[in-house]
């Protein structure tokens, strides 16, 4: 299988079929959570979608970073939350309601906002000419068809047959990781030449972005009040991006696969601050449970 199938064809699709067991996954409760925790989730949403693409500018301007590379750091910093950040919320014992709505409203916002916002601060790389140009009006259509509606389809098929998926969330969750993983493998694979380019120029940089991110997110929460295992969530929602989305718009719409290889390789990169987190949670409540 070439790259062009890949990027064009199976990524599409296998990143749809990931939105659909997602959709899946997800109740009407989870939008009453979005009420219930309106501080918490204001500053997620304001971490996602303004502070990240911050922290990626800074790098940029630190590093006086190369056109091709900065370019690729905003796409993944303006892609939408990953859907593992659920599970890895839950390991890291955070709020998982809080988390799920994050990802919710992300996953529902940017497929709209990304065409505009990255055309925007691609201007100020000066990349607003051929071949960085992204039609708006199709990108988001194909935004939509790969993300709003197969997660809008998958909730409606929760609703509706609610007694069937309710009891599959768990090897729904399992079939979401595993079809990641599956298509980062694809993507390394097919495009493994340019993946090493990355990983010798990119990877120091690409995990500096992680790690301000989990950081920025947990330091935030803190100032603003919010209980630990909210800070931990907002950390990981921020840190956490959906690298397949990133991808798609690389590969199959500005057909920029070096661009895709650096989502590739943070949707690899971005699970080690995560485990860290869990491990510091495990070894506290290890340590909790040995001296009571």
């Amino acid at each position: 299988m070439d790259a062009l199938t890949v990027n064009k064809i199976v990524l599409p699709i296998m990143l749809a079929s990931m939105m659909l067991t997602m959709g899946l996954s997800l109740q009407r409760v989870n939008f009453l959570n979005l009420l219930r925790q309106p501080k918490a989730l204001a500053l997620g949403i304001t971490l996602q979608l303004i502070i990240l693409p911050l922290l990626a500018w800074l790098i940029i301007l630190v590093f006086q970073l190369p056109t091709e590379l900065a370019a690729g750091l905003l796409l993944i910093s303006l892609a939408p939350g990953g859907a593992s950040s659920n599970a890895i919320s839950f390991l890291a014992d955070g709020d998982v309601a809080l988390s799920i709505a994050l990802t919710l409203v992300s996953s529902l916002v940017v497929p709209f906002l990304l065409p505009i916002v990255l055309l925007w601060h691609y201007s100020f790389l000066g990349m607003a000419a051929e071949p960085f140009h992204i039609p708006v009006l199709p990108t988001i259509t194909q935004l939509c068809l790969v993300s709003l509606f197969p997660i809008a389809l998958g909730m409606l098929l929760q609703y509706r047959f609610t007694s069937l998926f309710l009891p599959l969330q768990k090897q729904l969750q399992r079939i979401t990781a595993v079809i990641m993983v599956v298509l980062i493998a694809l993507m390394a694979w097919t495009n493994r030449t340019a993946l090493i380019d990355v990983a010798e120029t990119a990877s120091f940089l690409l995990l500096c972005l992680c790690v301000l991110a989990y950081n920025c997110g947990m330091l935030l929460g803190r100032v603003c009040g919010l209980n630990d295992q909210q800070q931990r969530t907002l950390g990981i929602e921020t840190g956490i991006q959906n690298a397949g989305i990133a991808m798609m718009v690389a590969a199959t719409l500005m057909d920029r696969p070096s661009l895709a290889m650096i989502a590739v390789f943070y949707g690899i990169g971005m699970n080690l601050p995560a485990l860290v987190i869990i491990a510091q949670v495990r070894w506290r409540r290890l340590a909790a449970y040995k001296t009571s």
